[in-house]
């Protein structure tokens, strides 16, 4: 089979010629975390220094997560065709491929990559998570065989925080993967009012999926003790709920707390959210399971103080006190007691949320994402 030619980096720049780059991810709706940062990346510069072609490959919704359903398997048959179609036609440098490394849709990833392998492209995986190791774990000796022949012959790898990039030790060569960090929209220029609770109330806000792995019993259990200690202050979760489970355990706090806990639903229009974080003088995140959270990123960008757990990428998110509480995961004492110091601290608060939004603007602005991305293309 012909192999696609390869390009040095410096003669592409010399002579002006833009990389041909086909992007393997998905875009909004629904919003969550992969269908975010694509989308955030084809509105960034990357675009414009790269010939870019996007197979949207919708696989993932919040009711059928981690289910192998007929309509899964018929999409990947399309965007399987779409993609050698891509590739034999019009003849990509490079694919920049989404991968969790999740041991569910291994053989999709497996079937993919080498694919774009074999007809001599420059393979590069964009890690939202950082389960590699735990996948290699988890799989037979044959498939332990395929999962490192594909990370021995793909160009590179794409993660977004220094522990991910540390999960790869013994699978990859570490030089060829780049730390580019998550970056969510800016929302300072949109003219929202902030939805705030009826009363004299201080509110903490939850928006994430109301699931077991994002800490939705974690947060329930600290909401409980928090309102029994501050007669002040009233809690707001935003997101869609995982189960029955979940839906139930809201509604007993809801009413012994009557007016003092509202959930909103599962919210997508950007000026909604943003009104919602707006209303908004504690932000928590309670995760169990994350990669990165860029549900933070947009509490940054409304200047609000977070209390947070370490989990994945977050302490290099939440670099010291000044910027957030950091707790051990699963503490529901620990982050009620830090959402607490922050309630009774008006002054905090409000140094932290203006620290956060200055971390925004200097580390997480859409404009040092696309950049990055450029960056990493190049140098490979």
């Amino acid at each position: 089979m012909t192999r696609m030619p390869k390009l040095n980096p410096k003669e592409i720049v010399a002579n002006n010629a833009k990389p041909k780059v086909l992007v393997c991810g998905c875009l909004p709706p629904p919003y969550f975390g992969h269908s975010v940062m694509y989308k955030m990346l084809m509105e960034s510069s990357f675009p414009a220094k790269m010939q870019v072609r996007f197979l949207n490959m919708h696989f993932w919704s919040y009711q059928t997560n981690k289910k192998i359903t007929i309509k899964k398997i018929l999409k990947m048959v399309k965007y399987y065709f779409q993609y050698i179609c891509v590739i034999v036609f019009w003849r990509p440098q490079y694919v920049l491929y989404n991968s969790s490394f999740y041991r569910m849709p291994f053989s999709k990833d497996f079937l993919f990559c080498s694919t774009g392998i074999a007809f001599g492209c420059r393979f590069v995986f964009h890690d939202h998570g950082q389960y590699v190791r735990e996948l290699y774990k988890s799989l037979s000796s044959w498939q332990r065989a395929m999962l490192t022949w594909i990370l021995r012959h793909a160009t590179g790898s794409i993660v977004m925080g220094a522990r991910a990039r540390l999960s790869y030790e013994g699978l990859m060569d570490m030089a060829k993967i780049f730390i580019v960090p998550g970056v969510v929209e800016d929302t300072a220029i949109l003219d929202v009012k902030p939805n705030k609770p009826t009363g004299d109330f201080l509110n903490v806000l939850y928006f994430s999926h109301m699931s077991r792995s994002k800490g939705v019993f974690v947060a329930l259990e600290a909401v409980a003790q928090i309102l029994k200690a501050c007669r002040n202050t009233m809690v707001t979760f935003g997101g869609p709920i995982e189960n029955n489970e979940v839906a139930l355990q809201l509604e007993r706090l809801q009413k012994e707390y009557s007016c003092r806990v509202r959930y909103l639903g599962y919210v997508e229009d950007l000026h909604e959210r943003t009104a919602i974080f707006r209303g908004a003088d504690v932000f928590m995140f309670p995760t169990l399971r994350d990669v990165f959270g860029l549900v933070l990123l947009h509490a940054m960008a409304e200047s609000l103080p977070i209390v947070a757990s370490r989990e994945g990428a977050i302490p290099e998110i939440i670099p010291d006190e000044n910027h957030g509480f950091l707790f051990e995961k699963g503490n529901a004492r620990a982050l009620a007691d830090q959402v607490m110091a922050l309630l009774q601290n008006k002054e905090q608060r409000q140094l932290m949320g203006t620290l956060n939004r200055r971390r925004f603007e200097e580390v997480y602005s859409l404009e040092k994402y696309g950049a990055s991305m450029i960056d990493v293309f190049l140098s490979l």
